[in-house]
């Protein structure tokens, strides 16, 4: 009779005496020496392995489902994974959310060519393909056969099919990878640990390593993967073999480009040039812009929004007080005075109020929309009516996870957000603490964050129209002017006369568009940056309330610009 494998072969050694079908003894001696040597082994080199929870099958499912996709489609289901885990815009998916190393390659090609750190933003079986050949041997994961057979597998069709709706598969599993994955990666942890401790290696790095594995696990299932524990040894770091390293960073870094101008040169004296674009150092800035109600500081806003968009940045615009259909009027309005010529522009009464000239509207609008997608400029915009402070923070990171090149935001307005969850009593402390969550969303998201905010009374009445506004005339808290990198504060010119003080109210009348604090220095860009002569204390420009637009802006002709 032949015996199980391993038996047959304890007995073909000797070690066990066999009679017909039984096993009759075994070589005590040699047994025992075997099995002593095994327990040095296993404490020099542990070989026993960990008990883990199979979740390819839902990897697999994931991946699939982001492959089979049209490229469109593909980065917004990745975005909602990376949301899902509550990965931030500037990480990358950590590898232990992979159980094996061709989803890793897999995984982590995806994730590069998401984030931009691949040429060319498509995910498509064609373009990862291509861009893994491209890689160092030393850099690859796997061989480049069986990445390429198996995302040639992932992307077919059929085998999304065989796992299910794709559309109801997705959520489930989400949910299930995540839960999955945290108790797998929990129990490899579990078994390193005992496996260190046989070794009895120092148990400094041990702890370390473990620290390091439970908090990815809490990371993944409070939904904040990777924003904990990350402190590093800076002098390591820089010397790091990693392409985004300090070094690297200064050595391949491109020549200093232009800033994006939002329009409104005003604005941009105190963003030193205006906002960076992708891959440049820059952002993580808030700003303030306050105004009294009817001045037109939604109108600015909209202006600079519309402007950056028709460059080619990716910006977002939060309104927690307008809603969806008046501040599209505002944008579209505006867009068509940037991008069309004069006679092809949309007054937001038109867009409101659609009168005989609806058709040729229409096309006006589509043209300016076709010229902005044209630039790849993206205009993302939110109407959380009455939202607190913490929606509006997730709006936007909702809108950087799933658009990581998104560079600058606003939000109208600071005051009519409303209390948050265990915001204090105080109405100031309140605005405080507020002030607080906007200025570390900024940090955070490394975007430049507007912020429109409202004046007191103070800043209303007719003695202060006729001094310098200070900082506290905007509403409630001075914590935002502190917090903000720069303040402006606009106001209609005040009448020079008793005569004019005499008209009607005229809200044509310029405005004064105060620098009222700047914690940089105020620069401009004219065949490279440049800084401003003195300071530049106030602009003053003229509106196109119609069109939501800056007609003129007089900070060009001011004796401090070269």
């Amino acid at each position: 009779m032949t015996f199980p494998h391993y038996i047959q072969k304890a007995v073909d050694l000797g070690l066990l005496e066999a009679s017909g079908d039984k096993i009759t003894g075994c070589k005590k001696e040699e047994v025992e020496t075997i099995m002593g040597m095994a327990r040095i082994i296993e404490k020099i080199q542990p070989t026993t392995t960990a008990k883990e929870d199979d979740t390819t099958d839902q990897e697999a499912i994931v991946l699939c489902r982001v492959l089979s996709s049209p490229s469109g489609l593909a980065r917004e289901l990745w975005a909602d994974l990376r949301i899902a885990f509550g990965i931030g815009h500037g990480q990358n998916i950590p590898e232990t959310m992979w159980s094996t190393n061709v989803f890793k390659a897999i995984g982590r090609e995806i994730d590069l060519t998401f984030t931009g750190e691949r040429d060319g933003s498509l995910i498509s079986r064609e373009v990862l393909i291509r861009k893994y050949a491209e890689l160092n041997e030393g850099s690859r994961i796997v061989g480049t056969l069986e990445f390429n057979q198996t995302i040639s597998e992932l992307s077919d069709t059929k085998t999304m099919a065989a796992y299910g709706d794709a559309n109801s598969e997705w959520n489930v599993a989400l949910d299930l990878l995540r839960q999955a994955r945290v108790r797998a990666v929990y129990e490899e942890t579990q078994h390193a640990a005992t496996q260190a401790e046989r070794t009895k290696g120092k148990l400094e790095k041990q702890i370390e390593f473990q620290q390091q594995r439970l908090m990815e696990c809490l990371g993944m299932l409070h939904g904040s993967i990777g924003n904990q524990g990350n402190a590093v040894d800076a002098v390591e770091d820089l010397f790091a073999d990693d392409n985004a390293s300090i070094l690297n960073r200064i050595i391949n870094a491109r020549g200093q480009q232009e800033p994006v101008s939002t329009g409104i040169m005003a604005m941009d004296i105190d963003m030193e040039g205006g906002v960076r674009r992708p891959g440049q150092d820059a952002g993580g800035r808030l700003f303030t812009l306050a105004a009294r109600t009817g001045i037109g500081k939604t109108q600015l806003a909209v202006h600079a929004f519309v402007r950056l968009a028709c460059q080619g940045l990716i910006v977002g615009f939060v309104s927690a007080e307008l809603d969806k259909d008046a501040i599209y009027a505002r944008i579209w309005a505006s867009a068509t005075s940037a991008a069309n010529d004069n006679t092809d522009w949309v007054s937001v009464g038109a867009i409101e109020s659609p009168g005989s000239t609806r058709e040729r509207d229409a096309m006006c609008i589509t043209q300016a929309a076709a010229k902005i997608q044209e630039k790849g400029g993206k205009m993302l915009v939110e109407t959380p009516w009455g939202a607190d402070v913490d929606a509006v923070i997730n709006s936007l990171r909702s809108m950087k996870a799933k658009n990581p090149e998104m560079r600058a935001a606003f939000i109208d307005h600071f005051h009519c957000l409303g209390r948050h969850k265990g915001a204090p009593t105080s109405d100031a402390s309140m605005m405080e603490e507020r002030a607080y969550k906007l200025m570390t969303c900024a940090k955070e998201l490394q975007i430049d964050l507007i912020v429109l905010a409202q004046m007191n009374r103070v800043g209303m009445d007719a003695l202060s129209s006729k001094q310098a506004p200070g900082l506290d005339q905007i509403r409630g808290t001075d914590a935002l002017s502190h917090v903000s990198h720069a303040v402006w504060i606009v106001r209609r010119e005040p009448q020079r006369d008793e005569e004019e003080e005499g008209r009607a109210f005229d809200k044509d009348r310029p405005l004064e568009f105060w620098h009222s604090k700047t914690r940089g220095r105020q620069a401009y860009w004219s065949d490279g940056m440049k800084g401003v002569r003195g300071y530049i204390e106030c602009s003053k420009l003229t509106m196109a309330h119609s069109y939501s637009s800056v007609k003129t802006d007089d900070t060009k002709n001011q004796p401090g610009i070269r």
